[in-house]
C-alpha cells in the first residue's frame, strides 16, 4: 500500500516557513487606500528577493464578486518601466484574513511598491489604475 502523496503546505505555512528560512525576506504593511473596498483593511506582505517568493497577508478588504471583479496583484520594479509593473497574479476575497502566494512570471529586481487594484475577471495585462485599494511601499 502506497502512502498518500504529501499535503502541499497551506498558503499560511507556506508564508511562515519563508519567514523563517529566506535570510532576506522583507516585511512591508498594508496602506489602505479611500477606495471604499479597502476601508478597514490591514496586512502586509513578506517577499524574499533572492527566492523571487513572497506572500500577501490582508485582512478586512471587501469580499468580491468573481464573476464581477478580482483583485489583482502589481509590484512596482525599480529596475522596469513603472507605466508596466509586473503582475503578481489575480485573487479573490471571501471574508476574514486571507494569505496569498505571489506569483512573478518574471524577475522582480528591485521592488519599491506592491499595489492592489480591482479589475475584471481574470485580469488584466496593463491596469488603468482606476481602483487601487492597498499598497506597501518600501
Amino acid at each position: 500500500v502506497e502512502a498518500p502523496p504529501p499535503r502541499p503546505p497551506a498558503p499560511s505555512e507556506a508564508r511562515a516557513a519563508l519567514l523563517s528560512q529566506a535570510q532576506d525576506v522583507k516585511t512591508i504593511a498594508w496602506s489602505a487606500t479611500k477606495d471604499p473596498a479597502a476601508t478597514g483593511a490591514t496586512g502586509d506582505v513578506v517577499w524574499s528577493p533572492s527566492k523571487q517568493q513572497g506572500y500577501m497577508r490582508i485582512r478586512g478588504l471587501q469580499a468580491n464578486d468573481p464573476k464581477a471583479q478580482q483583485y489583482q496583484l502589481w509590484i512596482f520594479d525599480a529596475t522596469r518601466d513603472q507605466r508596466y509593473p509586473v503582475d503578481g497574479g489575480v485573487f479573490d476575497v471571501r471574508d476574514g484574513e486571507v494569505v496569498i502566494a505571489i506569483h512573478a512570471p518574471i524577475e522582480v529586481r528591485d521592488p519599491k511598491l506592491f499595489a492592489v487594484t480591482v479589475e475584471k475577471p481574470g485580469g488584466v495585462v496593463v491596469s488603468g489604475r482606476e481602483r487601487i485599494v492597498l499598497t506597501a511601499a518600501l
